[in-house]
């Protein structure tokens, strides 16, 4: 009696490369597109284009410019780091949470 060997079949998994990323101008500006947009749709579905990814927030819809001294733009960035978000995002959590306890003068 032969035995005949057929060979194990297995599938052909079909490996998704991710669509490439359009190269941000700075990395200030890739730092702050990933600081607020919400990845996790991308662990859903890998071929989410970025371009549809949600927002964490809701757009900023005003603009303020300030001047600080140096050694607190510095202070401001190594916590940042160290928090391993953007430096302006820090600054902004930090208004909006200084905001939020300040009473409102009464008129």
């Amino acid at each position: 009696m032969t035995m005949s060997y057929t060979p194990y079949m297995a599938k052909k998994k079909t490996i998704y490369k991710p669509k490439p990323i359009k190269p941000f101008k700075t990395l200030d500006e890739e730092a702050d597109f990933w600081d607020t947009h919400d990845t996790s749709p991308l662990f859903d579905n890998p071929k989410t284009p970025l371009s549809e990814l949600p927002l964490i927030e809701p757009e900023k819809e005003a603009t303020m410019s300030i001047r600080i001294q140096v050694s607190i733009k510095e202070k401001i960035e190594k916590v940042a780091r160290s928090k391993g978000i953007n430096p302006t995002t820090l600054a902004r959590m930090w208004l909006i949470e200084r905001a939020s306890i300040e009473k409102t003068p009464s008129k």
